[in-house]
């Protein structure tokens, strides 16, 4: 289920601290939001399945209006004989500039039968500052806050934002730093055409997206593979809202896809959100 979640929901002008510069920067796009900012404030449900058939547990997405930013939540949890099998929960917070689109702050929980996971990440200019708090069923709590000094990056959130803002023409290719959880990867999105796809029994007109994604060290910022997802591929209706229709990735675990089952625009109080009560997260005292 975590693995669905990168490019699911993964369905920056970058400036560095320091001289030297990773080379892969010559490949980020310019962070500079495209011209369809607005977001309807709404609802995505979608079924998550596994090789073809079994359905393996449920994700909603639910993006409002907080004053200057906005708030997108995210829920997803394993179900019905996969969570038998593997029980997963998780919920996450994302705060973006509704000016820009840019991430501000993020919040992370995720439980399976193992631990409980907590992140806090601060989305700087110059740095990210991340807060992990990992809790076992057996063993030792522990904390430990890192920081990252290369900003500013997305979140999982953040990136749906500013990809369904761009000029999506076929061919095109967007790459951005993304930081889903507590560790930054480096993600291609590739625009691969035009098809349609039968949603709610109708046939719609979508973009066919592709998505490469890379890890990056949060020290050395070198690269290396991320072995757990072979390809991805996203399903992105041709129209104004550009929701995402339907995900399909290889992953180690064989075949895994998510598919959208119902988009609902909210308005009124149910459109609207506050802020998380604290936003801030400290970075930790020098050496």
């Amino acid at each position: 289920m975590r693995l669905l979640l990168l490019p699911l929901l993964g369905v920056l002008g970058i400036a560095l601290a320091g001289a030297q510069s990773p080379e892969w920067v010559k490949e980020l796009t310019p962070g500079t939001a495209g011209t369809q900012l607005q977001v309807p404030p709404c609802k995505l449900t979608f079924d998550v399945g596994w090789s073809h058939v079994m359905t393996a547990g449920q994700a909603t997405l639910t993006v409002r209006e907080a004053g200057e930013y906005w708030r997108a939540d995210a829920t997803a949890a394993s179900t019905g004989v996969a969570r038998l099998l593997w029980k997963y929960d998780c919920e996450m917070t994302s705060i973006m500039h509704r000016d820009d689109l840019r991430a501000h702050y993020m919040q992370h929980r995720e439980t399976d039968s193992a631990e409980t996971c907590r992140y806090r990440v601060a989305f700087e200019r110059q740095r990210i500052i991340t807060q992990t708090q990992v809790q076992p069923v057996k063993g030792t709590p522990s904390t430990a806050t890192t920081v990252c000094l290369h900003g500013p990056m997305d979140d999982i959130l953040s990136v749906i934002l500013y990809l369904r803002s761009q000029d999506l023409k076929s061919g095109r290719k967007i790459t951005r730093v993304v930081q889903p959880w507590d560790t930054p990867y480096l993600t291609t999105f590739e625009v691969l055409g035009r098809e349609t796809l039968v949603y709610a029994g109708t046939k719609r007109p979508c973009l066919k997206l592709g998505l490469k994604i890379r890890k990056i060290d949060r020290t050395t910022l070198e690269l290396s593979a991320y072995k757990k997802m072979k390809t991805a591929t996203i399903w992105v209706s041709d129209d104004e809202l550009r929701v995402p229709l339907e995900m399909q990735a290889n992953v180690f675990v064989g075949f895994m896809f998510a598919r959208l089952t119902k988009f609902e625009l909210l308005s009124g109080p149910a459109a609207q959100a506050s802020l998380p009560a604290n936003t801030t997260v400290k970075p930790p005292p020098a050496p």
